[in-house]
């Protein structure tokens, strides 16, 4: 798989460590890691996923691998409406590293106009437990999600809670510092330093969706796509919470 684990000690010291080489199109790269670290290639990360979209009838919607990264989207045939009419699917995000976590979050896809909705969950549910047999990182991934799968009525509702609150000059504030204004223009008139000259009256639902929508449909990678969904997602969450509180 073009990956190379060499285990040693430093400068004869008792404290081990190993060195993870990958070999890339651009060049092999060396990553410091410790002894215990296990280094799942792209390409297994990629059977891996593929088994279990078969084993889930779920469709791989988007997919990206450059050797040292591997992201991918799932989505499912179950569905649901976070408002009548507004239908929802079921999915899976993917991101791996081959020096990095093996990572599930649950990932929504809204079908009336296809933006993607990322939503990060508790690490001992989103980690795929690493190892060198790949059927039993396979029957690790299957576990997690299928726990997934199961949280898909809970999260339809926690974004049904976005309808209940509107945009303000404190979100509005929040957003325009943290996105490029192209990613927010259908919610914040962003002026010069980042200021906001202006915010639509909006709840949250409408404004999020506007917000994931230009994410999903600009040529971004799928890294940033994926990034960028989890934060605008983590924002409007901790601003509901903060009004809640």
């Amino acid at each position: 798989y073009g990956v190379t684990q060499y285990y040693g000690t430093f400068e004869g010291k008792p404290k081990r460590y190993q060195v993870v080489s990958v070999a890339l199109p651009t060049g092999t790269q060396n990553f410091v890691k410790s002894p215990g670290f296990i280094s799942v290639p792209t390409a297994v990360a990629q059977e891996i996923v593929h088994y279990v979209a078969d084993q889930l009838n779920m469709k791989i919607k988007d997919e990206y691998n450059n050797g040292l990264q591997y992201l991918a989207q799932l989505v499912s045939q179950e569905k649901g409406e976070v408002e009548p009419g507004d239908l929802v699917a079921w999915g899976i995000g993917v991101r791996h590293s081959v020096v990095g976590n093996f990572r599930t979050d649950i990932s929504l896809l809204r079908l009336v106009c296809s933006n993607g909705m990322m939503e990060p969950v508790e690490s001992k549910i989103a980690n795929v437990e690493k190892s060198y047999d790949i059927e039993a990182m396979k029957e690790s991934f299957l576990e997690k999600a299928r726990l997934l799968e199961e949280t898909f009525e809970e999260e339809l509702e926690r974004f049904r809670q976005f309808k209940r609150y509107k945009m303000n000059q404190e979100l509005a504030e929040i957003l325009a510092k943290t996105f490029p204004a192209p990613i927010i223009m259908d919610v914040v008139t962003v002026g010069k330093k980042k200021s906001v000259e202006n915010f639509a009256d909006k709840n949250l639902w409408d404004a999020y969706n506007n917000i994931t929508y230009q994410i999903s449909h600009r040529k971004l990678k799928t890294s940033t796509r994926f990034d960028w969904s989890l934060k605008a997602t983590k924002i409007f969450e901790d601003f509901i919470a903060e009004q809640t509180s």
